[in-house]
């Protein structure tokens, strides 16, 4: 059942992805502005779009073969869906732009979404403080090569 699942989300996202794609590509280039190439509109959505190709068509080629990593039950939990979207909209919609620097809010939403995702299994663990720290490190070189990656890449100023 879940392969069958994964076979048809497989489908799904890739197809989304190739709308982004292709909608992307025919975005203006404003080559006539003489604009930096690594800026143009669209770049980023575009490698975005090829990403979710790629990926969905991984995860539809293990729905179809039936393979997949053995995830435990709590993996699928729905609350873990929940949590993501609480998130995504708390640091798209509160944080971000809303105070603190973006290098400051990164940092803060991989440290939550490490530390919340991992403390069902740590807490069995007995890990608590080690997954603390290792949300912490995560958190710190993911902000800081997100916000390297777009400020110094792709000349983006980031609030």
């Amino acid at each position: 059942m879940r392969q069958r699942a994964d076979f048809g989300f497989g489908l799904f996202w890739a197809a989304l992805g190739t709308t982004i794609a292709v909608e992307s590509w025919r975005m203006p280039r404003l080559e006539e502005q003489h604009i930096n190439p690594y800026t143009i509109p669209g770049l980023v959505p575009g490698l975005l779009g090829l990403l979710l190709i790629l990926f969905g068509l991984v995860l539809a080629q293990r729905g179809w073969r039936g393979a997949g990593p053995g995830f435990p039950p709590s993996a699928a939990a729905p609350w873990r869906a929940g949590l993501a979207l609480l998130l995504c909209l708390g640091f798209g919609l509160l944080v971000l732009g809303h105070g603190p620097p973006f290098w400051a809010a990164a940092a803060l939403f991989l440290f939550l979404a490490v530390l919340l995702f991992e403390w069902p299994e740590r807490r069995a663990a007995g890990t608590l403080a080690r997954g603390a720290i290792r949300a912490a490190i995560v958190a710190g070189l993911g902000a800081a090569a997100v916000t390297f990656v777009f400020q110094e890449l792709f000349l983006v100023r980031l609030p």
